[in-house]
């Protein structure tokens, strides 16, 4: 075969005579020279090798049953029993095997299995096999058809960080708690 022989021997060539029809190799034409780009600074070397931190998931697998505090800074799933508090960074996601009886701390939270207890969430969505009974307090909320609600529902409260976005309305001074109210008589329009 031509292409691993190492001699450069043209496929039109004879027992090393050359035809005259025979083509010039396209070898002799010279291409551009590409220069390599600059190597990165050392420092950027440096910080290219160490590890890369991420953030994993926690799993209660179906068979386990856990009492206490979880917290975790990645995405929480249950498909076991957790009777306690719950804390996650991301999303709690209880599956249909999975129960959780306490308080549910998350960004998101999705509810296919059952929650007795307290959710607080940004967003919070009860699939169709998901049961909640207890206390919501989020901003969002959605139950999918065929999932079940037993509670109050609530919009989340503000703490002292977000209570900095919310614009406060310049209102009249309130009269002194000692002060009887005044009704005012309704005025008729000429």
């Amino acid at each position: 075969m031509q292409l691993f022989n190492k001699s450069k021997k043209n496929p039109t060539e004879k027992s090393g005579k050359k035809t005259d029809d025979a083509k010039p190799p396209h070898n002799d034409m010279k291409e551009p020279v590409k220069t390599a780009p600059a190597p990165p600074p050392l420092a950027e070397l440096l910080e290219s090798s160490k590890p890369v931190k991420a953030i994993k998931d926690t799993f209660v697998s179906q068979g386990t049953q856990l009492t206490g505090t979880i917290e975790g800074q990645g995405n929480i799933i249950v498909e076991g029993v957790i009777e306690g508090s719950l804390t996650c960074s991301h999303q709690v996601r209880i599956e249909p095997t999975g129960h959780v009886k306490g308080e549910i701390h998350a960004q998101h939270i999705m509810i296919n299995g059952s929650v007795e207890g307290s959710c607080h969430a940004d967003s919070l969505t009860i699939q169709p096999k998901g049961h909640m009974r207890g206390d919501i307090f989020t901003d969002e909320f959605s139950i999918e058809k065929g999932g079940v609600f037993v509670g109050q529902s609530q919009l989340m409260p503000q703490t002292a960080a977000g209570a900095g976005k919310v614009t406060a309305l310049k209102t009249a001074r309130p009269a002194p708690a000692d002060a009887a109210p005044q009704l005012q008589e309704p005025q008729q329009v000429k």
